[in-house]
C-alpha cells in the first residue's frame, strides 16, 4: 500500500510540473508573437527631421517667395499698374457696391432702429430690414438728383458770369495797381503788370474753355452712367444684398479668423478691426455730414445777404471743410479773391461770414458730430494732411487723417500691450500725472 501511495504521489507531481510547464510555454508564445509583430511593423527612419527647423524652412521658404513677387511686380511696375487698373475695372460693380454699403449701413441701420422702436416695437424684422434699406436709398438718390438738377447748372451759370467780367476785373486791377503806384512812387509795380498781363490771355482761355466744356462736361458724365449703367445697377444691387446680408457676412469672416487663430487671439483680432472700423468710419461719415451742413448753412446765409456766386462758393467752402484745420482757409481764399476783384466790401463781409460759421462749426457742431473720432492731437492731423496731400492730392488730405489716425490707435495697442504688466521707472514720472501708459 505504501508503494502504491508512493507512485501515485509521484504522477500526481509529474503532472503538476507538466500543467506548470505548459502554462509557462503559453505565457511565454504571445509574447514572443507580439515582439515578432513589433519588429516586423517597425518603421525605419532613414532621415530624422526637427520639427523647428521644418518650420524655419518654411518660413524662409515664404520670405524667399514673396520677395521674388514683390520684384517681378516693382520691376515692372507698368504691367502691374495695367493688371491693377484692368482688375479694378472688372470688378468696379463689387467695389462700388461695398463702397455704397459701407456708406450706407450706418443710415439704414438708424432707419432700422427708429422703426423698431417707434412702429414695428420689434416685430417683422426682415420687413423692416427691407424697408429701412429702400428709404436708405430713396434719401441718397434724392440727394443726388437735387444735385445734378439744381447744384451743377447753377455753378455752370456763376463760372459763366466769371468769365464774362474778367476783363473788367482785368482793367480794375490795373486802375488800382496805378493808384498805388502814383500814392506810392517807391515801389515798382512793373513786374506784377507784366505778370498780370501775360495772366489775362490764361484766364480768358482757362474760363472760356471751363464754361465751354462744363456743359458738356454734365452730359458726358450723364452719357458715361447710361454707359456704365450695368455696372452702376450692378452695383446697387450688390451693395443692398450686402446691407441684407451683413450678419451672413460677419459670421463667414469671422469663421475664417477663428480657423486659423485661437479664441483668444481671434477675439483681439476682431475687437482691434471692429475698433479701427469705427475709427475710419466714424470720422468720414461725421465729417461729411458736418461740411454739408456747413455748405448748406453758407449758401443760406449768402442769399439772406445777398452775395452773389451763392452757390458755387457754398459747394467750395463744404467740399474744402472735409479737410481739418487748413480746410476753412483754403474755402474762403476763392470767394475773398473773387470779391476783391468786384467790391472789396463784398469781400470784407465774405471773410466775417466764413469766419463765423468756423467758429459755429469748431466750438458747436463739430464736437457734437465729431467728438474724439481720431483721438488724434493737432500735431498728427497736420502732418496726416501734408503727407496725404504730398503724395495723393486732395483725396490725399481728406482720408490722411483716419488713416493716421488707425496707424496711430494700431501701435498704442501694440506698445501697450508689449508695456503690460513691466513697471519702466523711466516711465512714471510721465504716468503719474494722470496720463495711459
Amino acid at each position: 500500500m505504501a508503494e502504491d501511495s508512493r507512485t501515485s504521489q509521484a504522477v500526481h507531481n509529474q503532472a503538476e510540473n507538466m500543467k506548470v510547464e505548459e502554462k509557462v510555454s503559453n505565457h511565454k508564445k504571445p509574447q514572443a508573437h507580439k515582439e515578432g509583430q513589433k519588429k516586423e511593423h517597425k518603421p525605419v527612419h532613414w532621415l530624422q527631421i526637427n520639427s523647428k527647423y521644418m518650420s524655419i524652412c518654411r518660413y524662409a521658404l515664404f520670405v524667399i517667395v514673396a520677395s521674388i513677387l514683390i520684384y517681378i511686380l516693382v520691376s515692372h511696375w507698368g504691367e502691374t499698374k495695367a493688371f491693377i487698373s484692368n482688375l479694378f475695372g472688372i470688378l468696379s460693380p463689387f467695389l462700388i457696391g461695398a463702397l455704397a454699403a459701407y456708406f450706407l449701413i450706418p443710415l439704414v441701420e438708424r432707419i432700422q432702429g427708429f422703426i423698431v422702436k417707434f412702429i414695428s416695437k420689434g416685430k417683422m424684422e426682415k420687413l423692416v430690414k427691407v424697408i429701412s434699406i429702400a428709404i436708405a436709398y430713396v434719401v441718397v438718390l434724392g440727394f443726388i438728383a437735387v444735385a445734378f438738377v439744381f447744384v451743377i447748372p447753377q455753378m455752370g451759370q456763376s463760372i459763366q458770369e466769371l468769365t464774362e467780367k474778367i476783363p473788367s476785373m482785368y482793367k480794375q486791377i490795373m486802375a488800382e495797381l496805378a493808384q498805388i503806384e502814383k500814392k506810392y512812387p517807391d515801389i515798382d509795380l512793373e513786374i506784377a503788370n507784366e505778370q498780370l498781363t501775360k495772366m489775362l490771355p490764361s484766364l480768358m482761355n482757362y474760363g472760356t474753355n471751363l464754361v465751354g466744356n462744363i456743359v458738356p462736361m454734365v452730359y458726358s458724365v450723364s452719357v458715361s452712367i447710361v454707359k456704365l449703367a450695368i455696372n452702376i445697377i450692378l452695383g446697387i444691387f450688390i451693395s443692398i444684398y450686402i446691407i441684407y446680408s451683413k450678419d451672413e457676412f460677419l459670421f463667414q469672416a469671422k469663421r475664417v479668423v477663428y480657423a486659423f487663430l485661437s479664441e483668444e487671439k481671434g477675439d483681439v483680432f476682431c475687437t482691434t478691426v471692429r475698433e479701427c472700423n469705427d475709427i475710419f468710419g466714424a470720422f468720414l461719415i461725421s465729417k461729411a455730414i458736418d461740411s454739408l451742413i456747413i455748405g448748406c448753412i453758407c449758401c443760406v446765409v449768402m442769399n439772406i445777404i445777398g452775395l452773389p456766386y451763392s452757390v458755387l462758393l457754398s459747394v467750395i467752402v463744404g467740399i474744402t471743410n472735409m479737410i481739418p484745420y487748413f480746410g476753412p482757409f483754403i474755402g474762403a481764399v476763392p470767394g475773398v479773391l473773387i470779391y476783391l476783384c468786384t467790391d472789396w466790401e463784398a469781400a470784407l463781409i465774405f471773410a466775417i461770414m466764413i469766419l463765423a460759421i468756423q467758429q459755429f462749426d469748431g466750438l458747436i457742431l463739430g464736437p457734437r458730430l465729431l467728438g474724439q473720432s481720431t483721438g488724434l492731437s493737432p500735431i498728427w492731423v497736420i502732418f496726416a494732411i501734408t503727407l496725404g496731400g504730398a503724395y495723393f492730392g486732395v483725396l490725399g488730405m481728406f482720408i490722411g487723417v483716419p488713416v493716421v489716425a488707425v496707424v496711430a490707435f494700431l501701435m498704442n495697442k501694440l506698445i501697450s500691450a508689449r508695456l503690460s504688466g513691466r513697471e519702466v521707472k523711466a516711465l512714471k514720472k510721465f504716468t503719474g500725472g494722470g496720463r495711459d501708459s
